[in-house]
């Protein structure tokens, strides 16, 4: 079912690890860093209940009524329901905010359209898949995604330098698996639970199968820390990713598509 504001908040308040510049974080629903996207993320789920803007915010469905952000979508009018929920929040919040949960289910949408594909490597995949998707449209979560790992030195396998640098499995047991390493991840500390994709690319080298992995995460797991930057540890970072981007496409040919 729908969520409100006060029942998000306390689901963040749930005693998990955030530092922000060597400071533990107790609260982050006061935290000024935190705190404006947080209460955006938090009228999101107010306004799904407010009679004026319900009607787009939801839909309903066996009698119970669920987010519009979440709902599988099967014709255009999905779409477009979509699209007006976004302008209704965007209008009400007067600007422009991203990472408040909606726009990560998708990648679930994605791996359910692939199901014939899981289901040749192994059917647990496709139906753990869609256990997700109808886990995320009737409890309503802050659903992200966890989008790529600190690199280290690219020229070199994980196992000959760090090997915590990247995401990988430690241990494999009946009730699940153990990870262990890094991951960058966009609205982590305030959030729910994270699909974590895998990034290594070259799946046929078994050295690198560990590493090969993909599962849900949920924020408040144990052992799960969140170190978050600073406004200038961002920028420093995004100067990085684009100069990182240039110089890779500047060492490319360029070939006419025409």
């Amino acid at each position: 079912m729908i969520r409100t504001s006060d029942e998000y908040r306390d689901s963040i308040k749930d005693g998990r690890e955030v530092w922000i510049n060597g400071e533990k974080v107790d609260d982050p629903t006061v935290h000024p860093q935190m705190k404006p996207i947080i209460d955006v993320r938090a009228r999101i789920y107010d306004m799904q209940h407010d009679p004026k803007t319900q009607a787009a915010m939801t839909y309903e469905e066996n009698g119970e009524r669920h987010a519009i952000g979440m709902r599988l979508p099967h014709e255009a009018k999905d779409w477009k329901d979509k699209r007006d929920a976004v302008d209704l929040v965007m209008h009400d919040v007067g600007g422009i905010v991203t990472r408040v949960g909606d726009e990560t289910i998708g990648e679930m949408w994605s791996l359910r359209d692939g199901k014939d594909i899981l289901n040749e490597i192994d059917p647990r995949f496709a139906q753990n898949i869609e256990r997700h998707i109808q886990t995320c449209t009737k409890e309503d979560p802050f659903h992200v995604s966890a989008n790529t790992d600190p690199k280290g030195d690219r020229s070199k396998a994980p196992q000959d330098q760090d090997p915590d640098m990247l995401v990988h499995v430690v241990k494999e047991a009946d009730a699940g698996i153990i990870i262990r390493g890094a991951k960058y991840e966009t609205a982590a500390a305030y959030s729910n639970q994270a699909l974590l994709k895998p990034t290594i690319a070259n799946w046929g080298n078994s050295e690198m199968s560990d590493y090969a992995l993909g599962c849900i995460v949920k924020m408040n797991a144990p052992g799960v820390k969140h170190i978050c930057p600073t406004g200038a540890q961002v920028r420093h970072l995004l100067k990085n990713y684009v100069d990182d981007l240039y110089r890779f496409f500047c060492s490319r040919s360029v070939v006419d598509l025409a």
